[in-house]
């Protein structure tokens, strides 16, 4: 169960930050439509991630290896990805 709660959360972690990126991307090429799309499914991928967050904390119960921490970790880091993204897309917007 922890093996496929860590495998979830590492899958969302890295799809948020991913499509985060691209909507920064996106954003700066003038894209805003596709921005939002991109934006939006990293939100979604977050949401995913804050869930098997919280199902992981309570199967492990903190009882977490470093490499397995770090990830748990990573994962509360998301907001940053997202606001990120999202002051870009303002910023084109306004161009």
């Amino acid at each position: 169960m922890k093996k496929e709660l860590l495998e979830r959360l590492e899958t969302e972690v890295k799809a948020c930050k991913r499509y985060a990126k691209n909507s920064i991307k996106k954003s700066k090429e003038g894209k805003t439509g596709a921005a939002i799309n991109l934006l939006d499914i990293a939100g979604t991928a977050k949401k995913c991630a804050d869930q098997v967050h919280e199902e992981l904390w309570e199967v492990s119960k903190g009882n977490l290896t470093n490499e397995e921490f770090q990830l748990f970790a990573e994962s509360e880091t998301l907001d940053r990805e997202l606001k990120k993204a999202y002051k870009e897309l303002k910023i084109a917007r306004k161009r």
